[in-house]
């Protein structure tokens, strides 16, 4: 006999600063949507969307400029605000300019769960959760791997999804019960964890050689160096390709296909299929995001961190470093030097690296994440007897394409 479940509606709060905070929740989305595909509706919205003009809206329009061209400035205001006491002054300011957006999406949806890829929105979640009788179950995904700011750690959320032992460690010192802390990793594509098909295939399948290891870049538009760095490479004695993911650098994309290269390269704009040329790769070079980084680590890859965001980001190249997962590369000479270690003596530092990789990461992060989510969607479906409101018509603009269709 086979179990029948309610219809169950989740809502997923998320931002565009950056890709990692809009893929992890897409990941999540991806993998309700691969459990329980008659079962389950999840709608992602960025909040911020939805005050065109406000402060907040430009804030994140003009991100990456800010920590483009004033770094130093990014780091201050990180710092300054990475405590519990200042994050509450913030978080205080974003529930009036937030509240009313959200209380709006929360009445119309009526969600049985929310989930937070962002840590902006702890605060005005919970103080409109905190009206409400029925209150929903209300968790949250952190997205990096170390050093996490303080404003993650808002007591409003049930429960806390985070990539490491120091990031829990955090959690705790800003006063988290330890019960609510599940390490799970950062969520990453589901297809990390479902795709079996040999290197070998996947590089003929991308239009890559089969028979040389193959150096993935990933960059975008918050990525500096690529350029300096492909050219360091043509010191590289051994053989071996390249693949460019540009990540909407069209700047970045144009260059790369207008020079001559001493070995192949093979360039893309923007990919869907992140998890294919991942998992076709036996190196990853990239900034220090911490999506990225999960994913570099869930596909098993030795990782070259050329870039990171100040503040933010240098948790997780000291990540990355203690687990022995990968270096960072200062100078693009020292990129082609570690490159050239690497591939030398039949690769053998390479695969005792990409072994510490895969035992860092974390494939099943989003199908964890998903399934613990959907457990507190039915539980709280079995504590009230609330019918579920039809989903207002101007939410349709937010449903997300989780299939790939």
């Amino acid at each position: 006999m086979s179990l029948i479940f309610p219809k169950q509606n989740f809502l997923i709060l998320t931002s565009d600063t950056g890709f990692g905070h809009r893929s992890a929740a897409n990941a999540i989305a991806k993998a309700l949507e691969l459990q329980h595909p008659q079962d389950s509706t999840a709608v992602i919205v960025n909040p911020v969307s939805e005050e065109p003009g406000s402060p907040l809206f430009l804030s994140e329009q003009n991100y990456d400029r800010l920590v483009t061209n004033n770094p130093n400035f990014y780091r201050f205001t990180y710092e300054v605000s990475d405590s519990r006491p200042a994050s509450g002054l913030v978080e205080n300011t974003l529930t009036l300019a937030l509240y009313r957006t959200l209380k709006q999406l929360i009445q119309e949806m009526r969600p049985d769960a929310i989930l937070s890829t962002r840590e902006l929105f702890s605060g005005p979640t919970g103080a409109v959760l905190n009206t409400m009788k029925n209150r929903p179950p209300f968790y949250t995904v952190v997205t990096d791997l170390a050093n996490v700011h303080a404003m993650w750690f808002n007591g409003s959320p049930d429960r806390f999804f985070v990539a490491s032992e120091a990031v829990r460690s955090k959690a705790i010192d800003c006063g988290i019960d330890p019960q609510k802390i599940c390490i799970s990793g950062i969520p990453v594509d589901p297809d990390f964890a479902s795709i079996h098909t040999p290197k070998s295939e996947l590089k003929k399948k991308l239009g890559l050689d089969p028979n040389l290891p193959a150096l993935l870049f990933v960059g975008s538009r918050r990525v500096s160096g690529i350029i300096e760095h492909l050219q360091a490479l043509e010191t590289v004695p051994m053989l071996f390709q390249v693949a460019v993911i540009a990540g909407g650098d069209n700047d970045l994309y144009d260059e790369v296909n207008r020079r001559k290269w001493s070995f192949p390269l093979l360039a893309q704009g923007y990919v869907t299929n992140m998890p294919e040329w991942m998992l076709s790769a036996d190196l990853l070079i990239t900034k220090a995001g911490g999506l990225i980084l999960s994913e570099g680590l869930a596909a098993g890859l030795p990782i070259l961190m050329i870039d990171y965001l100040p503040g933010q980001e240098e948790g997780n190249v000291r990540f990355i470093l203690d687990q022995q997962a990968g270096e960072f590369a200062k100078k693009p000479g020292e990129l082609s030097d570690l490159v050239s270690d690497w591939l030398k003596d039949d690769q053998k530092i390479l695969k005792t690296i990409a072994s510490n990789a895969r035992r860092t990461g974390h494939p099943d992060a989003a199908l964890v994440t998903a399934d613990a989510l959907w457990q507190a969607g039915l539980h709280q479906a079995d504590e009230t007897s609330v019918p579920k409101a039809r989903l207002h018509l101007n939410l349709r603009s937010h449903l997300e394409d989780i299939t790939g269709r």
